[in-house]
């Protein structure tokens, strides 16, 4: 079970409140869908049999009338569960969106661009997560762009170049490394 549910507990939270609600509505649709084929199907073949007035073909009518309702009854569900599927994976696909047209807006040098997200979920966190980076490197950028101002025009003090280098800092040039999702 531990390859299904996230290691994390407040993301295995959220996922399950993503799967159980689909689980739940899945056991009822197939309950119901058995419960109808049981009511319109065994008992009518069942009181026909014990009868025994009817014949042979009106039982297969019967039948017949039973497979039909239960495969409506299961095409129903699965228009059901596709139009969930399809809502479900508007409600991702939206906000994963938002933040990529602002990432592709700070690949291209906009640093004025913010994520707003109408949720109370993890995509907001990331959102919030994103514009606090985006507020750090933009207040950085603009000591950085001051202190260069400063340089052009003339000043040339040692304490000036201290503080461009430690402003620098920032922006830290280690070795790549990569962080994974299984990685904690």
């Amino acid at each position: 079970m531990g390859f299904l549910l996230h290691h994390h507990p407040g993301h295995r939270a959220r996922q399950l409140r993503w799967v159980v609600p689909l689980g739940a509505f899945l056991l009822v649709a197939v309950l119901a869908t058995l419960a109808v084929q049981y009511r319109v199907s065994n008992q009518e073949v069942a009181t026909e049999f014990f009868r025994a007035h009817k014949t042979i073909s009106h039982t297969g009518e019967l039948l017949q009338r039973g497979l039909a309702i239960g495969s409506a009854a299961l095409v129903l569900f699965v228009l059901g569960v596709t139009v969930w599927a399809f809502r479900v994976t508007h409600r991702i696909v939206r906000p994963v969106h938002t933040m990529h047209r602002a990432v592709d807006a700070l690949v291209a040098g906009d640093l004025g661009v913010r994520v707003e997200l109408d949720r109370q979920d993890e995509f907001r966190e990331v959102g919030e997560a994103l514009n606090r980076l985006v507020d750090e490197f933009a207040t950085t950028l603009g000591k950085v762009h001051g202190l260069v101002d400063r340089i052009v025009a003339g000043d040339q003090s040692r304490a000036l170049v201290e503080e461009l280098d430690r402003t620098m800092e920032f922006f830290r040039l280690e070795p790549r490394r990569t962080i994974r999702e299984d990685d904690d």
